[in-house]
């Protein structure tokens, strides 16, 4: 199945399939979306989830503690959509 992702930082509305994560869709959708190690370790694409739901792989605490995760933050490059969802990015990884 395959979800829309609205990207509230640039208004881009890109399709991910629900077994990608968020942030390579982004990618390969050409949205230009903060990150770093892309692997759930340096927060770098902390992400607020304004709507809709994900599924979260594995990823350090120190990238996203269980208070901002209550909060509503996920990692973009651990998230996969669960439904069509909403996310601005917080973070000021490289690219």
């Amino acid at each position: 199945m395959t979800f829309q992702v609205r990207i509230a930082n640039t208004g881009a509305v890109i399709a991910c399939p629900a077994e990608q994560r968020i942030l390579h869709a982004a990618i390969t959708a050409g949205v230009d979306y903060p990150y770093a190690c892309a692997t759930g370790n340096c927060g770098a694409c902390l992400s607020d989830l304004r709507a809709g739901e994900v599924t979260m792989l594995a990823y350090s605490d120190n990238a996203l503690s269980a208070a901002q995760r209550a909060e509503g933050k996920v990692l973009a490059c651990r998230a996969r959509p669960a439904s069509d969802v909403e996310i601005v990015w917080l973070g000021r990884g490289r690219k």
